[in-house]
């Protein structure tokens, strides 16, 4: 795994506590989406002890670290408001799906795939990442509140937030690659075959 993306998922599993999960990282995490936010402050411990020296910031703005780490842990707060049972969050290896992936499930309802598909292609055709991170969280909402039941990827979403910070080709890159997950099927290419 990717520098960020392993640190995200470490401190997933720290909020997680292996059933007990951490009720007062996970509130400060749904009500903030910046690091920056005075409610925020509760999930410094966490974040800031996980990240390497030279991922902090040494003049107190944000580094693309911290603003990435703490995009994909709000996003995994999120998703997993509500949800006591079971931890919402899988890295690939252990069947986590990328969020994008999961939220192409929506766009097989034919009631809500105009929708769905207006706000990706908002995130797709954006390059800032303040607005990218923003809308994921939104779509993070959406997801949550139509099938809260597939595991998802937050640390790769992390990692996603971090590469999409370099540059606008890199951001294009990670609209690509999101893209890719969220309209190919692979149910079509079967039929393709088939024909």
């Amino acid at each position: 795994m990717a520098r960020i993306e392993t640190v995200t998922s470490r401190i997933i599993h720290q909020i997680w506590g292996n059933g007990n999960p951490n009720k007062a990282v996970l509130a400060a995490l749904r009500n903030t989406n910046d690091v920056l936010n005075k409610k925020a402050t509760v999930v410094w411990p966490l974040l800031l002890d996980a990240l390497a020296k030279n991922d902090l910031s040494k003049t107190g703005r944000p580094t693309s670290a911290e603003r990435a780490v703490f995009a994909a842990l709000h996003c995994y707060a999120v998703y997993q408001q509500g949800n006591q049972a079971s931890c919402g969050y899988a890295d690939k290896g252990h069947g986590g799906k990328p969020l994008f992936k999961a939220l192409a499930e929506l766009r097989k309802d034919p009631t809500t795939r105009a929708a769905i598909d207006r706000r990706v292609q908002n995130v797709l055709g954006n390059t800032n990442p303040g607005s990218v991170i923003n809308a994921v969280g939104h779509l993070t909402s959406i997801l949550k509140s139509r099938s809260s039941q597939e595991v998802i990827n937050f640390a790769q979403l992390g990692q996603d937030f971090y590469y999409l910070q370099f540059s606008n080709e890199s951001a294009r890159e990670v609209s690509l690659k999101w893209g890719q997950q969220y309209y190919w099927q692979s149910g079509k290419q079967v039929a393709e075959k088939g024909e």
